[in-house]
């Protein structure tokens, strides 16, 4: 019998940074295929939870300020990254999620064309203006970061909804998100957002691209 000590404790990321919650609560993440309990996730604190809010709210400015061409720069890194580590994600969720090889991979394919779409944001956001709309009057639109997101996703589909339906936009756009994944199948978003951190996605503190990411 797997013992808690043997099982697999997810942390929370905040600013980019793992960290072990301190609520002491924790959910179990089974193997729907056999029953098995193979992880488990925490049930963060009040407190946990408006830190992460608070660090997206710190990380706006500057990230907003990023220009297009720079941001999407980590989601051509991001798309890379999944194809590369394709079958790792699918067992992901065949493990977690309990669908079939194929269904699951699926899921993660779905997950890269929005990667792939939000890529091309900096033709997206591109605003609209008229000259003379009306006497002596031109019209210019222009399309801007809002601010702080909060993603809650299901659990039905891991790979596709947080990491497709909800991040690649958002952060694509120059907003932050505070994405909060179904405790049933967490395993499947919390490794591709290390994937995210990889293709460079910058910390809270060096929320600005520099060079190095690019």
């Amino acid at each position: 019998m797997t013992t808690i000590s043997e099982l697999t404790t997810l942390n929370f990321f905040v600013g980019g940074q793992a960290r072990l919650s301190q609520s002491g609560r924790y959910a179990d993440i089974s193997d729907p295929s056999t029953g098995e309990v193979i992880a488990r996730t925490p049930l963060c604190t009040e407190e946990e939870v408006n830190l992460a809010i608070q660090s997206a709210k710190e990380a706006f400015p500057a990230w907003a300020d990023t220009p297009a061409m720079k941001r999407v720069q980590v989601l051509y890194k991001f798309r890379d990254l999944i194809d590369e580590h394709l079958d790792e994600l699918t067992r992901l969720v065949c493990t977690e999620n309990g669908k079939v090889w194929e269904e699951a991979m699926g899921d993660v394919l779905k997950a890269k064309e929005v990667v792939e779409m939000a890529c091309g944001v900096p033709s997206l956001m591109m605003g609209e203006s008229l000259m003379n709309a009306t006497t002596g009057y031109d019209t210019t639109l222009y399309r801007e970061p809002l601010g702080v997101f909060a993603g809650i996703a299901p659990f039905n589909f891991p790979a596709m909804i947080p990491m497709g339906w909800m991040l690649p936009l958002c952060i694509a756009t120059g907003n932050t998100l505070v994405l909060k994944p179904a405790t049933m199948t967490p395993m499947t978003s919390m490794r591709m957002l290390e994937l995210l951190y990889e293709a460079g996605l910058p910390d809270r503190k060096s929320t600005r691209l520099n060079s190095s990411h690019l």
